[in-house]
């Protein structure tokens, strides 16, 4: 087989709307129907033909079969029409396959071909009116494509994620209806089994649609209704209560127990604690850094109160300052004793 430009069977498929090989291809198809139906009805006639018609038993005479031994003339005259027409059909086959593949040659070539310098100035019916070169304002850009496929994934991307969030809200509203011993909306209603740990044989909360008469209350009766709900739910508050109050001692804070005497403060406080003494000490005294109540670093100026004396030490500091006055007024006398006494 020919083997064409790619460019020529892309420009001839899109003038013709079917590849050129289908077109062979039917031709072969259609040649080798043909030549099976003739086939056909070759051995059809044949078989139906008596064979003294056909020279079967002439033939069949001559060859002197030996004696004693029985020839069935027309089991020998279906073998033989059989073994002809196969033979027949070889070589039709045969003949067939050689010149059509000439013919495809000829055609790929001569017929459904394109002479490269015509190639470039081929203008197919459906491009005329069409400019390519001409940019239009509406025409779409690389960026605003880009743009587009962004806010596309995003779109995706918040579907994803608000079918997620319908799903759990559907899913806790589900266990509230449950808890609340209703039943849970929708058609799935049925497959839905909320089990709630404590609930013997109702839901929990389940005493909250039980209003009672409260449903024979209205307006002009509100002292009535207010009575009849606080009544309703007492039973229920008492024992959410008890159940309270039997779970309180494992609810309490442990930092509670932390806080307490040293010999109540566990190994991670007290591992805590070291480690945060050591590091005050490595920096002060390796380091050399001054550091406040909390850990902060001071670099000099003000950065709140600092420690305070007691009252021994500031009475210590008005000795030495009032020592020094004294120490400077007399060096002064010394140094000018013309001086004129002003009084």
């Amino acid at each position: 087989m020919a083997q064409p430009n790619i460019i020529d069977v892309e420009l001839l498929t899109e003038h013709l709307g079917y590849a050129p090989i289908s077109l062979l291809d039917s031709i072969i198809n259609n040649v080798n129907a043909v030549a099976d139906k003739t086939l056909d009805r070759v051995e059809q006639g044949l078989s139906r033909a008596p064979p003294k018609a056909l020279g079967f038993e002439k033939a069949l005479k001559q060859r002197k079969p030996p004696p004693g031994a029985s020839v069935d003339v027309e089991e020998t005259a279906k073998l033989e029409i059989i073994d002809g027409v196969h033979k027949l059909e070889t070589l039709l086959c045969a003949a067939i396959d050689k010149n059509f593949d000439k013919y495809e040659l000829y055609v790929m070539r001569n017929i459904l071909g394109i002479q490269p310098s015509h190639r470039n100035w081929m203008r197919l019916a459906h491009y005329h009116g069409l400019e390519f070169d001409v940019a239009h304002e509406d025409a779409p850009t690389r960026e605003s494509v880009d743009a587009l496929r962004r806010k596309l994934q995003a779109s995706q991307r918040l579907n994803v994620m608000l079918h997620a969030e319908q799903a759990k809200n559907a899913a806790l509203l589900a266990k509230l209806r449950g808890i609340m011993g209703g039943k849970p909306a929708g058609p799935r209603a049925s497959l839905v089994e909320v089990k709630v740990e404590g609930a013997d044989d109702g839901a929990p909360l389940q005493f909250l649609r039980e209003r009672g008469d409260l449903a024979e209350g209205d307006s002009k009766t509100p002292l009535t209704t207010t009575t009849a709900f606080n009544m309703s739910q007492l039973q229920a508050l008492r024992a959410l209560s008890t159940s309270l109050r039997n779970i309180m001692p494992d609810l309490k804070d442990p930092s509670d127990v932390e806080d307490g005497p040293e010999k109540n403060k566990s190994w991670r406080r007290e591992r805590l604690e070291y480690v945060e003494s050591a590091t005050r000490k490595h920096l002060e005294h390796v380091r050399g850094l001054e550091l406040g109540k909390d850990g902060e670093v001071r670099d000099g100026e003000w950065q709140g109160e600092g420690r305070k004396f007691a009252m021994g030490e500031v009475e210590g500091l008005e000795r030495v300052v009032s020592a020094l006055g004294a120490g400077s007024e007399e060096s002064t006398e010394q140094d000018d004793p013309d001086a004129m006494d002003e009084s």
